[in-house]
């Protein structure tokens, strides 16, 4: 051992001590820098730097106080030193790989990637470690020099490779802002920890694994009569001389940004002047409109109070419109035309100012608001009454109008148009009065809404009390049929029944068998047409076959009873045979709804074929009836009869318990077709309460 070496050897503790402080330096430098607000990406990354100078100064002074211990008092380290020793140098490691990977490109879109990737590594040396613990049967030095040479390998040379290829890629940043001198330092830093990393790293102690029973720092010492502690140490100085006048761009940067910031500040007073001038100037054109606005909110605020006042259509819209007409100087007359429900319009509401002027040539007023209704924007006539879309206008501001139609549209549809036209044609109407009519459009939308609505829960409520009034009537007639067969026929017979039987009991005891025989067997026939009877009333109220063998066959034996009812009509079946057994719901309403179209059929048709058609459409089943009879008008009021069953409306309101659908088809003179579809899966659980 030459002369250096044994000096350097005898002062280890000084190189220790010196490299401790190196990196703490590091920490320090970098910590104070990293809180300042800056918008270069490296900035994010400095903290885990700073902590790694932190944690890897305190590994070296710990190393230190071990040296000094051992060599002055005879220490021994044992495990606890050790494994603290090694968890201090494992920490440095791990944050010196985070600062490089958070510096890699696409680092910022997933932050998590960059720990996962760091305790993948570090399970990796944890496993290495153990592994060669158990393959060479280590003690517990010799574990402690393999994970100490593991570390270094896995850990601190890619984790300074990073670092110094990170910094590498941050100089460009700085040569884009104009900082050149600072990106050379962050290229002497990457330079300081590509020495540091690969070369000083690789020179650890001796362990059991390659190549460090060769390469180590035993061997540095021999070759280069130093100890690599020194090697270390230069380095990390280095590192820390380097990143500290790099890190002097974050001053740099806040004084510019300081300099923007007060050339911003000037501007945005000289801006500030230009526009408080500017909204001087404009603040009496602002009284003016505001004078305007004022008077256009009262109108509407008024007509809101119009709207809300009754629900009756034809009485609002008139109310409306006389607000309407007199919110505008110059407006003379207004209309409303609402869509009916095969999509013409009709006149819904007008009016006129009585002291109105007529004029000579009479405003398109229906005309434009039919336009307005049929394009769904708005419309205008010129003084020459030629209607145009306002839509197809670039600047509808600049032309005045005679008439004005805006189109009443909600959410979903187009209700109708209103129009407007002006007294006089040398004075007509202009934007700010396009502006105002389409809020108040607008406002009137809703309000015809609800009052449609209304008149439809009205119309509803009239159909229920109808259904209500009908459902009573046909338990009535039921009742009184029941009644009367029961009376006439079942009664009549089992009257003739008891007689009989009592006619027997003196012939039994008179000892008259002979005479008794015949009369037991006309009581029995007389007993079976009895029951005969009651089993078609209980047939009549529900059959047993749609319990038992499902809709199909129900259906099958009620046409083969109406064919006995009623010879002049031909009644057919036709039914898919894969059909499925159905919800007992889907199949008491087809049957009720068939049942309730033949008697129809019986009743009113005068039809002499009717044809019932049972099949499955996609995830509905749908049934038919067709007749060829007389056919109705299905746009007329239903008629009612007491005694008719629940007729249509009873129809759709069982099938609308299931979410079905039904539809009528019929002309008179061209028979009748009834279809429903009702759902079968999610759709009709959906209808089920």
């Amino acid at each position: 051992m030459g002369a250096t070496a044994q000096f350097f050897d005898a002062n280890i503790v000084y190189v220790h001590f010196f490299y401790g402080l190196a990196f703490f330096s590091l920490g320090l430098v970098v910590l104070l820098e990293s809180g300042r607000a800056s918008e270069f990406r490296f900035a994010r990354a400095l903290r885990p730097l700073a902590l790694f100078g932190f944690i890897h100064g305190l590994h070296e002074w710990f190393e230190m106080f071990l040296v000094f211990a051992i060599r002055t008092h005879g220490y021994q380290p044992g495990p606890v030193d050790e494994i603290f020793r090694l968890l201090t140098l494992l920490g440095s490691f791990i944050v010196l790989l985070i600062f490089g990977l958070r510096l890699l490109p696409g680092a910022e879109e997933r932050p998590r990637r960059e720990f996962i990737q760091v305790a993948l590594m570090a399970l990796l040396w944890l496993i290495a470690v153990a592994f060669v613990a158990w393959q060479y049967n280590a003690t517990w030095p010799q574990i402690g020099a393999v994970a100490d040479v593991l570390a270094r390998y896995g850990l601190a040379i890619p984790g300074s490779a990073l670092a110094a290829l990170a910094l590498i890629r941050e100089r460009h940043d700085f040569h884009a802002r104009g900082m050149s001198q600072y990106g050379r330092s962050l290229l002497w830093a990457a330079l300081a920890f590509l020495v540091y990393g690969v070369f000083g790293q690789l020179f650890g102690g001796a362990s059991l694994i390659f190549p460090s029973q060769t390469i180590n720092s035993a061997m540095f010492l021999r070759i280069f009569g130093v100890p690599v502690q020194l090697l270390r140490t230069v380095s990390a100085l280095a590192i820390t001389v380097a990143l500290g006048s790099a890190l002097r761009a974050f001053e740099l940067e806040s004084r510019l940004r300081l300099a923007r910031a007060n050339k911003a500040r000037i501007e945005a007073q000289a801006a500030a002047l230009e526009a408080q001038q500017r909204r001087a100037n404009e603040v009496e054109a602002l009284n003016v409109r505001l004078s305007a606005t004022a008077t256009e909110l009262s109108a509407m605020v008024q007509l809101s109070h119009i709207l809300t006042s009754t629900i009756d259509l034809r009485r609002m819209l008139d109310s409306a419109l006389y607000q309407i007409v007199h919110s505008f100087e110059r407006a003379c007359c207004s209309i409303v035309m609402l869509k009916r429900p095969d999509e013409g319009l009709e006149l819904a509401g007008e009016y006129r100012r009585p002291d109105a002027p007529r004029p000579l040539t009479p405003p398109p007023i229906t005309a434009v608001a039919a336009r307005a209704a049929a394009t769904g924007e708005p419309a205008g006539a010129g003084l020459d009454n030629e209607i145009v879309s306002l839509a197809d206008e670039a600047e509808p501001g600049e032309r005045k109008f005679r008439t004005l139609g805006v189109p009443l549209r909600s959410q979903v549809q187009i209700l109708g148009a209103m129009a407007l036209s002006s007294v006089r044609e040398e004075e007509p109407l202009g934007r700010d009065e396009l502006n105002l009519f389409v809020a108040f459009a607008q406002q009137i939308v809703a309000s015809v809404e609800n009052a449609r609505l209304y008149q439809v829960v009205q119309e509803r409520e009239n159909q229920l009390e109808d259904l209500v009034r009908q459902l009573v009537a046909a338990q009535e007639g039921e009742r009184q049929r029941i009644a009367r067969e029961l009376h006439d026929e079942t009664g009549q017979k089992l009257l003739a029944l008891g007689m009989g039987l009592a006619a027997v009991d003196t012939q039994l005891t008179a000892g008259d068998l002979a005479r008794a025989a015949p009369m037991v067997r006309n009581l029995r026939e007389l007993n079976d047409l009895a029951v005969t009877e009651l089993r078609n009333i209980m047939a009549d109220l529900r059959p047993a076959q749609l319990d038992d063998l499902g809709l199909v066959p129900a259906l099958r034996w009620y046409i083969q009873q109406y064919q006995i009812r009623q010879p002049g009509v031909s009644a057919v079946l036709l039914a898919d045979r894969t059909l499925p057994r159905l919800p007992a719901q889907h199949e008491t309403v087809l049957f009720r709804i068939a049942q309730e179209a033949l008697t129809n059929v019986a009743r009113h048709a005068q039809a002499t074929e009717v044809t019932v058609t049972l099949s499955q459409v996609g995830d509905d089943i749908c049934l038919e009836v067709r007749d060829n009879g007389r056919g109705f008008d299905t746009s007329a009021p239903p008629r009612h009869e007491p005694r008719s069953g629940l007729g249509l409306v009873g129809m759709r309101e069982r099938v609308a318990l299931i979410r079905g659908e039904l539809l009528v088809e019929s002309q008179p003179g061209r028979g009748a077709h009834i279809t429903v579809r009702l759902p079968l899966g999610e759709r009709a659980d959906a209808g089920r309460p």
